[in-house]
This record gives C-alpha cells, sequence and structure tokens, in this order.
C-alpha cells in the first residue's frame, strides 16, 4: 500500500510542476510583450548584461541554445529596439560581437523589477516561516532536478 501511495504522491508532484511551469512560462512571455520583448530575446539580453563586456555571436548562439541564423534575428531586433550594439573584433574582423546599451540595462531592469513586484503579491499571503519552507522544499527539488541532469537521461532506465 505505501508503493501506491508514493506512486500517486509522485504523479501529483510530477502534474503540479508540468502546471507550474506552463503558467510560468506564460507568466514570463507576458511580462517580457509588456516591454516589448520576446522570451528568446529578454534571454538573450539578460545573458549579454551577465557577460559583462562584448560576446562573441556563437558563444551567444550556443548560451541561449539557437541556431546561428536565430540568434542572427534576435539580434538585428534588439538592435532595431537599441537594446543592443554590435560590432567586429579588432582581433579577427570575422568575428562579429555584440554588447547591451544603456537602454537594453535599463530595460532588464524593469523587467526584473516588475516581475519582484508581482512575486511580492503571489507571495504576500504566505507568512515568513511559510515562504522559508517553500523556499527550503523548491531548493531541495532543485537539486534533486539538477542532480538528475547531470546524469543525463536515458530512457532505457527511465
Amino acid at each position: 500500500m505505501a508503493d501506491a501511495a508514493r506512486h500517486s504522491h509522485v504523479a501529483d508532484v510530477s502534474r503540479l510542476l508540468m502546471q507550474l511551469s506552463w503558467v510560468a512560462q506564460k507568466q514570463v512571455a507576458f511580462s517580457v510583450a509588456q516591454h516589448e520583448l520576446t522570451v528568446p530575446q529578454f534571454l538573450t539580453l539578460t545573458i549579454l548584461i551577465r557577460a559583462r563586456g562584448d560576446c562573441p555571436m556563437n558563444q551567444l548562439a550556443e548560451a541561449t541554445h539557437q541556431d546561428a541564423a536565430t540568434m542572427t534575428g534576435i539580434i538585428d531586433r534588439l538592435e532595431r529596439l537599441g537594446l543592443v550594439e554590435r560590432r567586429r573584433s579588432h582581433e579577427d574582423r570575422r568575428v562579429v560581437l555584440v554588447a547591451p546599451t544603456a537602454q537594453g540595462e535599463q530595460t532588464i531592469t524593469l523587467v526584473k523589477q516588475a516581475r519582484d513586484q508581482m512575486m511580492m503579491r503571489l507571495f504576500s499571503p504566505l507568512d515568513d516561516e511559510a515562504l522559508a519552507q517553500l523556499n527550503q522544499r523548491l531548493e531541495q527539488l532543485w537539486q534533486l532536478l539538477e542532480a538528475h541532469a547531470r546524469q543525463g537521461y536515458d530512457c532505457a532506465t527511465d
């Protein structure tokens, strides 16, 4: 009986994770759209800001899991919006470097501030203890998922 109950709990957690993932994806898409960005553009701009300097297009494509042509389109739109600048490398003219502009950095700051405010409203019904417990459980889940991802996914055993 314990196995059946455990299986039921695991199925419930799996279902909730899928639902949370779907809602989170929709929320991110909505929040970045308020700043005329798509999710891939937001992620690209965020990675550029974290890089703290020029980033070669090929590394940017790899970091965002995009192919070169898709990354070119993303950067074209971000450049038209005034959020990034593109230039050639002085060492190798074949290499295209991309960096965020001040406007790009400000846009990401605004998106993150809006998200922080939304999260504060979302969790306002929870007291500090409940929020700390939730954080602890989510951290445990994150560690489990990361450990599983590092092991790789083998269809033959799962």
